[in-house]
């Protein structure tokens, strides 16, 4: 324990020029909109976009993040894996250290946004603003784990690729395994059968955002409707929090027992 402490100690150090690219990313976001909204008159509205596009650019930053990290291990990847402790340890490591970076920005990002949206409109009351950006803030936490999940996964195959061939060719076959393997996804979690076992726990949006008052009709749609109608399966979020473990392991195991050094 006190091992894998002390690394996620120098994965802060090694990690925290990815962690200032992102704040710099985010601050530049920010910025154009402040430039937009003094320019077009709408700043607090144009404010609240921005908020939001800043909140949802975080469901990219660990996969940044372990790009980043992984790419600067791999310049001396014989002394990273040669480490005693095991690639699970040293994944981990980097996946914690990710995650600490994107809740700090995260959080911030979110309490901004709460404080502008609730300025600007109105019609939300403060629970509905609170259970809305909660509920987002969750999924997008959910969001970046798969992804990171997936990123690791393609990592340790790219490795094993470049084993043999060079970096463009071993890039390009990943690539084609990426989409190919969303393809066999999107048709698996299609099935009738994975959709019983799946969908459950159904919340809808309705639930979340209290407090709207306001129903509006135009072409004979009904927000209220509409919002009533849409559903998030808790279910959906086990199943990939469940395949994300899966190929965190898998991408141990491809890079403990594949990749040689």
């Amino acid at each position: 324990m006190n091992a894998w402490l002390y690394l996620t100690k120098k994965e802060f150090r090694l990690g925290l020029p990815a962690f200032l690219i992102a704040l710099i990313l985010f601050s530049g976001v920010i910025a154009a909109g402040i430039i937009a909204g003094n320019r077009l008159g709408f700043e607090d509205e144009i404010m609240s976009v921005t908020f939001m596009i800043v909140i949802a650019l975080h469901t990219f930053f660990l996969a940044f993040y372990l790009y980043y990290s992984l790419n600067t291990e791999r310049k001396r990847l014989h002394l990273w894996l040669h480490t005693p402790m095991s690639i699970a340890g040293l994944l981990s490591s980097k996946l914690f250290t990710g995650f600490v970076f994107m809740l700090s920005t995260l959080i911030i990002s979110v309490i901004l946004a709460m404080a502008n949206l609730s300025a600007t409109f109105s019609l939300f009351s403060q629970e509905s603003l609170f259970n809305t950006l909660g509920t987002i803030s969750i999924a997008i936490l959910l969001a970046a784990l798969f992804i990171s999940a997936v990123f690791l996964l393609l990592w340790s195959i790219f490795l094993t690729f470049s084993q043999k061939w060079n970096d463009f060719f071993s890039f390009l076959l990943t690539v084609i395994l990426f989409f190919v393997s969303v393809w066999a996804y999107g048709s698996f979690i299609s099935l009738p059968f994975v959709q019983m076992l799946t969908n459950w726990g159904g919340i809808q949006a309705g639930d979340i955002i209290t407090g709207f008052e306001v129903t509006y009709r135009e072409e004979a749609v009904d927000v209220q409707t509409m919002k009533d109608a849409t559903v998030f399966y808790i279910g959906n979020f086990v199943r990939d929090l469940i395949l994300a473990v899966i190929m965190f392991i898998a991408a141990c195991w491809i890079i403990e027992r594949k990749v040689e050094v």
